[in-house]
């Protein structure tokens, strides 16, 4: 059933998520080296660190968005020089666009957006020797590397698709390299990855001192899916004394239910019901759940998702009222989508396909912004919000 929103009073509308983290795990990279057999089709590095001695300012992060690990030559690479002081950082995002046959890099550092697009992509991997298409991808890498014990790197707030995935990834003040993954159906016909990357320390003239690197390819091998992809999770109060919480769920392995659990302080939960799984499948299954007790004024909540095997995997946290959030959402996979900014700005507003296509774009300097999606076919979208200084926030969302 799809949701029904009010436009005219804000609480009324329902996209709070990710209000923060705390102990709080949601979708995460696994830790290690991917165990199975698989194909590196498309990456991304940020590489090279460099001063001409320890502690010169400022650092040059050299960005270079190229085609896998195994391509030469600068037609396939472009690098871009990112000045830091001994400590910085950027916001990134990483799009592979399957229906127009694109991989696009955009890296943002004080205010100043950098993109490097790339097409043909199809053609580009048959000429270098792969055997899989990029419309197959599943597996994402990720490999952090630091050059000295004076050094640090972290890559955080990551999203898949708007999906959140919980965590900071990195290392601190140790030499070497560090490798995490995730084997997900969610990446194939298309992407996109966003995060910010944090550099801090002193670091020595030597290429490769210090890199981001991700790799997105394609594996047969199944080495423990995640059970619940996160689709969304919203609360909206319908009277004085009921909340009305619906989740989505992009695909589900070997799950049994979910506890639906709340607190008053965002610490200490208590399970206030039980909602049953859909078990094992890769559509989009929707859920609601009615909390008939929820008489005080603000209240938290959040899905703990119990596999067969017993199992755990926790949603984000959720807080019933705006709690000074920059954007609220209302009426997504409705014929109105309802978008609140709390500040002034010249923003973007975009609904793309699943394939990545932008089917839509506003330009937009007010606070309170409609966007009628009546003429659009039943599908799955995004909306993706662009502020003026290069952060990205992604809805997806059914219709």
């Amino acid at each position: 059933m799809k949701p029904k929103f009010y436009p005219v009073i804000c609480i009324f509308y329902t996209v709070f998520t990710l209000l923060y983290w705390g102990n709080v795990s949601a979708q995460s990279l696994l830790i290690g080296t991917f165990p199975g057999a698989s194909e590196d089709l498309l990456g991304v590095r940020y590489r090279n660190v460099r001063t001409s001695n320890a502690n010169q300012n400022p650092a040059n992060y050299n960005g270079i968005p190229d085609l896998g690990t195994n391509r030469n030559g600068n037609t396939t690479r472009v690098e871009r020089n990112l000045s830091y002081g001994t400590s910085g950082s950027y916001t990134f995002s990483v799009t592979y666009n399957a229906a127009g046959n694109s991989f696009v890099n955009t890296t943002t550092i004080n205010g100043t957006t950098y993109t490097t697009t790339f097409s043909s992509i199809a053609s580009r991997l048959i000429a270098d020797g792969k055997t899989a298409s990029a419309v197959s991808i599943n597996l994402l890498k990720l490999a952090v590397r630091t050059q000295n014990n004076s050094s640090s790197i972290q890559v955080s707030n990551l999203t898949v698709d708007g999906i959140p995935i919980s965590g900071t990834y990195g290392r601190t003040n140790n030499g070497g390299e560090s490798f995490w993954f995730l084997n997900a159906s969610v990446l194939n016909n298309g992407f996109v990855i966003t995060g910010t990357v944090t550099l801090a320390g002193s670091f020595t003239n030597n290429a490769e001192g210090q890199r981001i690197q991700f790799t997105f390819g394609n594996t047969s091998s199944n080495p423990g899916i995640l059970p619940v992809v996160w689709g969304g999770f919203t609360t909206k109060r319908t009277n004085a004394s009921t909340t009305l919480l619906e989740w989505k769920t992009m695909q589900e392995q070997n799950a049994s239910h979910y506890y639906v659990q709340r607190s008053v302080d965002g610490v200490r939960f208590e399970t206030i019901g039980q909602v049953t799984a859909k078990g094992t499948t890769s559509t989009v299954t929707e859920y609601r759940f009615e909390d008939k007790h929820s008489t005080g004024v603000i209240y938290y909540y959040r899905l703990q998702q119990v596999d067969f095997d017993a199992k755990l995997n926790f949603s984000s946290v959720v807080k019933q009222g705006n709690g000074g959030k920059q954007t609220l959402v209302g009426g997504l996979g409705s014929s109105n989508i309802h978008v609140q900014f709390f500040t002034n700005d010249n923003r973007q507003l975009r609904i793309l396909t699943i394939n990545g296509t932008v089917v839509k774009q506003i330009s937009s300097t007010s606070q309170q912004h409609t966007i009628d999606m009546n003429s659009f076919p039943p599908g799955v979208y995004a909306l993706q919000i662009i502020s003026s200084d290069g952060s990205t926030e992604v809805h997806r969302f059914v219709k």
